[in-house]
C-alpha cells in the first residue's frame, strides 16, 4: 500500500496508516533536490526530520513562482501584504500604500504610526536614513507600482537593532527574475490652487548572471495650508497672550535615483551593489497676521518667514550572500555607508524688517557592517540565527544667528556607536510555532561643543530579549503573542542645543542635549482569521520616553523641544475586517469557501481598520492629555468589470488624545479614485479627487508646560488628480513563452 502527502506552509505533513504496520519505507521528494529514501521501524506518533543533502543536477530555472493567491499572509512575527497584485495598493504612491496597511495611521504632526506607536520605515530591508518631512515627501514621490510587497514587522526579532522601537514597515521593491527588459513609466498631476506633478520610471534588466534594477523620479510640489495658533501663559509675573493666523506655502522639488546591481557569482553566491541618491530643495514661506498682549500692552503686526533647505543624500551598499550548503545554511555580509549634507536658512520678518536669521549646515555620515548566519538546528527542529552588527555615525552642525536675543550659535558634533551580537532560534513544537532571541547591545553617544555644560557622553549596555508564539486554534484561525524589550534613541538633531527655526517673535524650535534613550517593554496578542481578519491588543511599559512639547524660556518666549518623561504606559486595541459586497461579485459564503483562490483584484469590498489607543504618563502630564482616542480607516474597492474599479478611502480620528494632541473635533478625510486598465494591463489610468469634503486638518489643544495652546490647521483644499502608468516588457525568455510572469 502506498500513502502520499504534501507538506503544508510550515513544511509539515502527517500520514495515517493501519495499525498492523510494523515496517515501512518513506521517500521524500522536492523539485530542486534528489529524492531521499529510508526504511524505518514503525513507532507510534513518531516525528520525522526529513532533509535533503544533494541538489538535482539539472534544475529548471525559467519558471518562477513569485506570488501566492493570498494577498495578506500572517506569520508569528510579521504580516506580508502583496502590493504588486493589488490595484488598490499599487495605483498611487508608496505613502498611499503604507497608509492603507492594517493598523497604520498618520499622526497629527504627519508621522506614520502603527497600533498607536510611531513606526520605522525600511526600504528593501534597510533603514531609509530619512525622517520627518524628508521621509514623508520621499514616500509620496516613490510610485507604489515599483513595490512587490510590504512587511509589517510588529514584533522585530533579535536580528533587528534594539534601537528600532515600535513596528518596522519594510517596503520591498520589485527586482528582475527572468531574463529580459521590463519596467514602467508614471506621470501624475494634481491641481487645486496650485499644480503638482510627479514623474518616475523603473527599469529592470536581467541577462545571464547579471541583473540591474533602477528607479528614478522627479517631483514638483506647491501647496497652501492655513494655521491658527492661540496661546496664553505667565512669564515673570506678566500674562502673555497671542493669536497667530498663518498662511503657509509649501514648495519643494525632489529628485531620486536608486540602483541595484546583482551578480550571481555561483549557484550558491550572490554579490549586490547599491547606489542611492536623493536630493530635496524646499523654500517654504509663511505670511501671518499676529496679535500679542504683554499684560496691558497689545501689539498687532504682520509677519513673514522665508525658509530654504538643500538636502543631498548619497548611499552606497555592498551585500555578499553565500549559501554554505543545500539545506538552508546561509551567510550574509552587508556594508552600508551614507552621506548627507543639509543647508538651512530660516528668516523672520516683522513689518518688512528682518527680526532674525538662522543659518545651519549639517553633515551626516552613517556606516554599518553586519554579518548574519543562519542554519537549520536539528536539536529543536528549527533554525538558528547568529550575527554581529556594528554601526557608527557622526553628525556635524555649524551655523550662525542674526537676531535680537543674546544667544550665540554653538557648533557641535554628535557621535553615535552601536555594537551588538545576537542569537535567535525558531522551532515548531507540535502545532506551536515559537521564535526566541537575545541581543546584547552596547550604545555609546556623545555631543561635543565649545561649552562644557553641553558636552554629554552616555554609555548603555543591556540585554534585549524577544519571543513570539503562534498557535493554530482551528483551520485558518491562529493566536499569536509576543514580548520584546526595545531601546530608542532620538535622531542627532533632537540633541542639537541650538534654535533650529523661529516661527514668530514668541515661538521657536530647538533641541535638547540632555535626552536619554527610550526603554520599553512591549507585549502583544493577535487573533487572525483566514489572514484577512485580525484583532490585536498591545501593551508597552516605558520607563523612559521622549516627547515633544513647549516650554517657557527665561526671556518669556516658547520653545518646542523633546523632553524625557518617566513611567509611561501605552495600550492599543486594533482590528481589521474585510466586508465583501455581492452587488458586483461574490458573496461572503463563496468568499470563505474559496478564500485560498480568491482574486481580490476583481472583488468589491471594504477593508475596515479600527482601533483605540491610550498613553498615560506620570504627574508631569495633566489628565486631559492622557485620554484615549478611537479611529477608523477604510479603503473600498468597487469592481465594475472590464478591468475598471472605483477606490474610496475614508479616515476619521474621533475626539481624544494622540501624541499629546487633544482633538477638539474629529479629524476626517475622504478621497475617491477611478481606475481603468488597458492594453492587457500595461496601461493604468487613475482619475480622482483627494480631500473631497475639505476637512483634512486638525483642531487640537497642544500640551505645553505652564501654558494653554490651541492650534487649528487646514491642509490643502480639495485636489483633483490624474495619473498614468505604462508598463513594458514581459520578462520571458525564449524557453518560457508558455509561462507568463507569476505562473
Amino acid at each position: 500500500q502506498v500513502y502520499n502527502a504534501t507538506t503544508n506552509e510550515e513544511g509539515y505533513f502527517s500520514v495515517e496508516i493501519p495499525e498492523n504496520v510494523t515496517q515501512y519505507t518513506i521517500t521524500w521528494e522536492h523539485s530542486q533536490f534528489k529524492a531521499q529514501t529510508k526504511s524505518l521501524k514503525y513507532i507510534a506518533d513518531q516525528k520525522l526530520d526529513l532533509q535533503f543533502t544533494e541538489q538535482q543536477d539539472e534544475v529548471l530555472e525559467g519558471i518562477v513562482i513569485d506570488q501566492t493567491n493570498k494577498n495578506i499572509r500572517r506569520f508569528a512575527d510579521k504580516t506580508v501584504v502583496d502590493v504588486e497584485n493589488l490595484t488598490v495598493l499599487n495605483s498611487g504612491s508608496v505613502f498611499d500604500a503604507v497608509n492603507k496597511l492594517p493598523g497604520v495611521l498618520v499622526t497629527a504632526n504627519g508621522q506614520i504610526a502603527h497600533n498607536g506607536k510611531l513606526a520605522t520605515i525600511f526600504l528593501d530591508g534597510e533603514p531609509t536614513g530619512m525622517s520627518g518631512d524628508q521621509l514623508t515627501n520621499f514616500l509620496k514621490n516613490l510610485p507604489a507600482n515599483t513595490v512587490k510587497s510590504i512587511e509589517i514587522i510588529d514584533r522585530p526579532g533579535a536580528k533587528y537593532s534594539a534601537t528600532f522601537n515600535g513596528t518596522i514597515i519594510n517596503v520591498i521593491t520589485k527586482s528582475a527574475k527572468i531574463e529580459g527588459v521590463s519596467g514602467s513609466f508614471m506621470q501624475q498631476n494634481s491641481v487645486n490652487s496650485k499644480v503638482k506633478n510627479t514623474t518616475s520610471a523603473q527599469i529592470m534588466f536581467k541577462k545571464n548572471k547579471f541583473s540591474w534594477n533602477m528607479n528614478t523620479g522627479y517631483t514638483h510640489h506647491e501647496g497652501n495650508t492655513n494655521s491658527l495658533n492661540e496661546f496664553s501663559y505667565m512669564s515673570n509675573g506678566t500674562q502673555i497672550k497671542a493669536r497667530e493666523n498663518y498662511w503657509n506655502n509649501q514648495w519643494y522639488q525632489n529628485y531620486y535615483l536608486r540602483n541595484n546591481w546583482q551578480y550571481k557569482v555561483s549557484d550558491l553566491a550572490n554579490l549586490t551593489l547599491k547606489y542611492n541618491f536623493n536630493h530635496t530643495y524646499s523654500k517654504p514661506q509663511t505670511h501671518g497676521d499676529m496679535f500679542n498682549a504683554f499684560g496691558d500692552a497689545e501689539t498687532a503686526y504682520k509677519q513673514q518667514t522665508l525658509g530654504k533647505s538643500n538636502n543631498n543624500m548619497h548611499e552606497l551598499q555592498f551585500v555578499y550572500s553565500q549559501k554554505l550548503d543545500t539545506i538552508g545554511t546561509n551567510f550574509t555580509l552587508t556594508s552600508n555607508t551614507e552621506f548627507q549634507n543639509n543647508t538651512n536658512s530660516n528668516q523672520l520678518f516683522v513689518e518688512d524688517q528682518m527680526a532674525s536669521t538662522i543659518l545651519a549646515d549639517n553633515n551626516f555620515v552613517y556606516s554599518q557592517t553586519k554579518a548574519d548566519f543562519e542554519t537549520p538546528f536539528k536539536a529543536v527542529n528549527g533554525n538558528l540565527s547568529l550575527g554581529a552588527h556594528y554601526t557608527h555615525s557622526v553628525s556635524t552642525n555649524n551655523g550662525s544667528y542674526i537676531w535680537d536675543q543674546a544667544r550665540n550659535y554653538i557648533p557641535y558634533d554628535f557621535k553615535y556607536t552601536n555594537k551588538a551580537t545576537y542569537a535567535s532560534v525558531s522551532s515548531n513544537i507540535s502545532s506551536l510555532m515559537i521564535s526566541a532571541g537575545l541581543r546584547l547591545e552596547n550604545l555609546t553617544y556623545q555631543s561635543e561643543t565649545a561649552v562644557d555644560s553641553l558636552n554629554l557622553k552616555q554609555d548603555y549596555t543591556n540585554l534585549f530579549p524577544t519571543v513570539t508564539l503562534k498557535y493554530p486554534v482551528m483551520s485558518g484561525v491562529y493566536l499569536s503573542a509576543g514580548y520584546s524589550k526595545r531601546m530608542n534613541l532620538p535622531g542627532a538633531q533632537s540633541f542639537n542645543p541650538n534654535v533650529t527655526s523661529q516661527n514668530s517673535l514668541l515661538v521657536s524650535n530647538a533641541g535638547n542635549p540632555n535626552l536619554k534613550p527610550e526603554i520599553s517593554h512591549n507585549m502583544n496578542a493577535t487573533l487572525t482569521v483566514f489572514d484577512y481578519i485580525y484583532f490585536s491588543y498591545n501593551l508597552s511599559k516605558m520607563p523612559n520616553q521622549n516627547v515633544v512639547f513647549y516650554e517657557i524660556t527665561p526671556n518669556g518666549t516658547l520653545e518646542s523641544k523633546s523632553h524625557n518623561i518617566e513611567n509611561g504606559i501605552s495600550q492599543s486595541f486594533n482590528m481589521g475586517l474585510p466586508i465583501p459586497y455581492a452587488m458586483f461579485t461574490k458573496g461572503i459564503k463563496s468568499m470563505i469557501n474559496d478564500r485560498n483562490g480568491l482574486n481580490v483584484d476583481e472583488l468589491s469590498f471594504t477593508y475596515l481598520n479600527a482601533g483605540y489607543f491610550k498613553t498615560t504618563y506620570d504627574e508631569v502630564i495633566p489628565d486631559r492629555f492622557q485620554k484615549g482616542a478611537f479611529y477608523i480607516f477604510t479603503y473600498s474597492q468597487f469592481y465594475l468589470g472590464n478591468n475598471s474599479r472605483i477606490f474610496v478611502t475614508y479616515y476619521n480620528m474621533f475626539k481624544g488624545v494622540m501624541n499629546l494632541y487633544e482633538l477638539n473635533k474629529p479629524a476626517q478625510n475622504l478621497s475617491v479614485t477611478f481606475n481603468k486598465k488597458f492594453l492587457d494591463n500595461k496601461l493604468n489610468i487613475n482619475i480622482g479627487v483627494d480631500n473631497v469634503l475639505n476637512t483634512d486638518g486638525f483642531d487640537v489643544n497642544v500640551f505645553g508646560n505652564g501654558l494653554q495652546m490651541r492650534t487649528q490647521t487646514l491642509n490643502e483644499r480639495r485636489m483633483f488628480k490624474v495619473g498614468l502608468t505604462f508598463n513594458f516588457g514581459s520578462f520571458k525568455d525564449q524557453n518560457q513563452q508558455m509561462f507568463p510572469q507569476g505562473t
